[in-house]
């Protein structure tokens, strides 16, 4: 017995619909998982760091309504501050914006941290916009940022 006999006297369609059903399953949980990496990894990472400092860090919240260049730092009495992890990456920024020259553009500031190593560069960048760390220049230079140092929440000498 040769060709299509064999293969159905052998329960050959059925043996292959379940292999191909094995693959595509197996595809799809890979899909997934690939495809959620980040968030796992995140949560993994924020859950280790929330145990070994035995309480939840204390976040920025988010940027009010004005833009970065008219927003007022916060007193030094308030309660938010920044991280280590954010402290040590603002320092990271300052040497960075230091060697591009002021003013900086954005993406060439993320590039060069990219380049460089720092953790979640977006995350932190977003931070520094939204507490007016770093701010947007006016007039000529319209477009590109500047580091401000006078923030009371960016504490160098402290990472």
């Amino acid at each position: 017995m040769y060709g299509l006999e064999a293969i159905e006297a052998a329960n050959g369609w059925v043996i292959a619909g379940v292999g191909i059903a094995i693959v595509y399953t197996g595809l799809v949980v890979l899909y997934a998982f690939t495809s959620n990496l980040e968030r796992i990894l995140s949560l993994l990472d924020a859950g280790s760091r929330f145990r070994s400092a035995g309480k939840s860090p204390e976040i920025p919240g988010p940027a009010e309504s004005l833009p970065p260049s008219e927003q007022p730092c916060p007193d030094e009495e308030e309660t938010l501050r920044l991280t280590p992890q954010q402290q040590e990456a603002a320092v990271y920024f300052e040497l960075i914006a230091k060697r591009l020259g002021e003013p900086f553009s954005l993406p060439l500031l993320l590039e060069q941290a990219e380049k460089r190593g720092i953790p979640h560069p977006f995350r932190h960048l977003d931070t520094f916009l939204g507490i007016g760390l770093i701010e947007e220049c006016e007039g000529q230079w319209a477009g590109f940022y500047r580091f401000r140092r006078d923030c009371p929440y960016y504490n160098p000498d402290g990472v």
